[in-house]
């Protein structure tokens, strides 16, 4: 009821809702709703269940599938092949699978079939947006409420005006890190137009939560576009996706990286030397610690865990690198000693400003009464906020003198 009535508020116009779905009930239900998908300018599918993986592909499992054994799949369960195909005919096609959950049937499996326990694995489909709730291999949290963190996100963001859909999936992934404390993370793959495709036109201009940080925020430029045109090529990770990229911004500012990805993805590079394939993201885009100076000492100097992520930075005079290493979400791997933040300076008591080098936007840091820090990161067209939790302070006694300052301005 929450998603239909989701899409039906984001403009969807035939919204089919269709529960406890028998094997037979699937197919017909995925017969007719092909036929109205045929010709369509949007459409999606949004499922929620149990989804495995077993024989090396996805599977979708009725409710009166039994499965004594991996070899039953294919006679009880729905392929998420033939999910997709359903979808053929629109233009842009989306497929939201809340099914990242443990296999049911998985204990009385013999321990020689290739079936897994859990979760669906990762796919790669062409001109298709693939919304998982969770990371492929993982399993999602049905929450404490009525609706589980995926689904109440999905909900929130599907009809929110002026929100492209190459952008939606981002979103739900920021909000579910953010409810369930960095232990779910929903997971994109698309490989669609860069070009936004809005489902609810308006909110071009879009308030962020506090006006005195930040002014609105201005509709997609030619620079936004350039720069959620080369996400979808990194998430694609294929020579049709940078090819198609380099078509649409041929002196983008990613050219060069996505000339490079298209030869080492072929297997050679402009000289000819075999150079080996690139795997999922662009490593050393940033500098290191020892190429960027060092400025005055700061109250907040020390050690930080990013909330969304469990990964630690060390804040030192006007720079932060990171101690753990992780893959951001959409650009690139950030490896131990890569400066994330350049330019710290302290602008007020308790305020300070940076720039965020992996989102290439300005952010503010304010200090919270609890020691912590809020972080929001200008990007464009919606803003990117978290937490930095305080592990060690270089200067114990800087701080507490800065949390004084605070506390009278009070």
């Amino acid at each position: 009821m929450l998603i239909a009535a989701s899409a039906d508020e984001a403009g969807f116009d035939d919204v089919t809702m269709a529960l406890d779905l028998t094997m037979g009930d699937f197919q017909k239900t995925l017969r007719e709703f092909r036929k109205k998908a045929d010709g369509a300018d949007v459409a999606m599918i949004y499922y929620a269940g149990h989804g495995i993986e077993g024989q090396g592909k996805n599977w979708l499992i009725p409710v009166n599938s039994e499965l004594n054994a991996s070899l039953d799949l294919p006679y009880e369960a729905m392929e998420l092949d033939r999910v997709m195909e359903s979808l053929s005919g629109a233009q842009i096609r989306m497929v939201v699978l809340d099914a990242c959950r443990n296999n049911p049937f998985a204990r009385s499996w013999k321990s020689s079939t290739r079936a897994v326990s859990r979760g669906l694995a990762g796919i790669e489909v062409d001109d298709v947006l693939v919304i998982y709730a969770a990371a492929p291999g993982q399993t999602a949290m049905d929450g404490g409420g009525v609706h589980s963190p995926f689904a109440a996100s999905f909900a929130n963001r599907l009809p929110q005006a002026g929100l492209p859909i190459q952008l939606l999936g981002g979103m739900v992934r920021d909000d579910v890190l953010s409810e369930t404390g960095g232990s779910q993370r929903p997971f994109v793959s698309a490989s669609i137009t860069g070009t936004p495709v809005y489902l609810v036109e308006g909110g071009d201009r879009l308030a962020v939560s506090n006006e005195n940080e930040f002014p609105e925020t201005a509709a997609l430029n030619e620079t936004d576009l350039d720069a959620l045109a080369w996400q979808g090529a990194l998430g694609a990770n294929s020579m049709r996706s940078f090819r198609l990229y380099l078509d649409q911004f041929p002196a983008g500012q990613f050219a060069e990286l996505a000339s490079d990805n298209i030869a080492s993805l072929a297997g050679t590079n402009s000289d000819g030397s075999v150079e080996k394939p690139i795997v999922g993201l662009i490593e050393g885009f940033l500098p290191m610690k020892a190429n960027i100076a060092k400025s005055e000492p700061l109250p907040i100097d020390g050690i930080w865990k990013i909330s969304t992520i469990q990964r630690r930075i060390k804040i030192e005079k006007g720079r932060a690198y990171a101690i753990d290493g992780w893959t951001h979400a959409f650009i690139l791997k950030i490896l131990p000693d890569m400066v994330v933040f350049k330019d710290i300076e302290r602008i007020g008591n308790g305020q300070y400003q940076a720039d965020d080098l992996p989102l290439l936007a300005k952010s503010a840091m304010t200090l919270r009464p609890d020691g912590n820090i809020s972080v929001q990161v200008k990007t464009s067209p919606f803003p990117t906020s978290y937490t930095l939790i305080r592990e060690t302070l270089d200067d114990a006694e800087a701080m507490e003198v800065e949390q004084e300052l605070l506390a009278a301005e009070k």
